[in-house]
């Protein structure tokens, strides 16, 4: 006799796919790395091979777009197209060199306090959240009219600036991350603090750093512009965006150019790096993409 089993089938459920970042092609983290990688070659090939200097005087006031000057020249004759690459390079240098600051304190102090959840999470994020609440404009001119402005005293001042801005993004997955198996397995196996949040906790954070990291090189861009503008930024007679829509206003009715042209470059900077801060949060977020069947 045959005994037929009528236990119920077992459905056996298909094992879910690990989300990984898309690798594919991003139309706008492409467009922003090429808009920025143009400005910065043309700021470094103007510098080397530019047949005029950034402070160049000539005795060709005030003219406009020609052979010899492709975008005119300003009151004083300088070559507008060459300080409007001068002053990008200046501009871009102050960026970096802020963002990529804040982002080596930054960074760390997020991991810490987000690994330690407890008292001195609470120490340090009050001190963020102090330093956050006053306004980064106001906070850099109070640093620069204590230092003598400069270049270096913009990286200094908008890197401690912004510490609290790469401590904050960091440490919400941090404290995710922390509660993963893999840490506590770490954890368990004597594996020392260090390591665990340099091996394990750092990795899982870096998508939400490099998008800040964008993020703030664009609010720096803006903010040397306006310390500049004000004379408390790049000194004359190196170039800067701000400086030079402040010194071309009185001349807006013989040449607009003056104020339109770096006004327009620093427009495009400004939208490079929002570009590249949107593509990398596509291209980082794997909740976020199209699945194919």
């Amino acid at each position: 006799m045959t005994v037929e089993s009528t236990a119920p089938a077992v459905t056996v459920a298909p094992a879910r796919r690990r989300l990984r970042p898309r690798l594919g092609w991003n139309a706008t983290l492409t467009t922003g790395v090429c808009v920025l990688v143009a400005i910065v070659v043309l700021s470094l090939l103007i510098g080397v091979f530019g047949r005029y200097s950034t402070t160049d005087v000539g005795d060709s006031l005030l003219t406009g777009p020609s052979g010899s000057h492709w975008l005119g020249t300003d009151n004083l004759g300088r070559d507008l197209f060459t300080r409007t690459f001068g002053a990008a390079r200046q501009s871009l240098m102050v960026a970096f060199g802020a963002t990529t600051l804040a982002a080596l304190i930054g960074v760390p102090i997020g991991l810490v306090a987000g690994y330690n959840a407890r008292r001195l999470d609470a120490v340090l994020m009050a001190a963020m959240d102090t330093a956050m609440s006053i306004p980064s404009v106001l906070l850099a001119l109070v640093l620069v009219s204590v230092f003598s402005p400069g270049m270096w005293v913009l990286i200094g001042g908008m890197g401690l600036i912004f510490v609290p801005y790469f401590a904050r993004i960091v440490r919400a997955p941090a404290l995710t991350v922390r509660e993963r198996d893999f840490v506590s397995a770490a954890r368990i196996a004597g594996v020392r603090t260090p390591v665990i949040i340099g091996r394990h906790v750092l990795p899982n954070v870096l998508s939400s750093a490099l998008v800040q990291y964008a993020n703030t090189a664009a609010t720096c861009v803006l903010v040397e512009a306006s310390l500049s503008y004000l004379g408390l930024g790049i000194q004359p007679p190196t170039p800067s965006w701000g400086r030079m829509i402040f010194e071309g206003q009185r001349y807006m009715k013989d040449d607009p150019l003056l104020v339109i042209v770096p006004g327009i470059t620093l427009a495009i900077a400004t939208a490079a790096f929002g570009l590249i801060s949107d593509g990398l949060q596509e291209q980082l977020n794997p909740r976020g993409r199209r699945r194919t069947p």
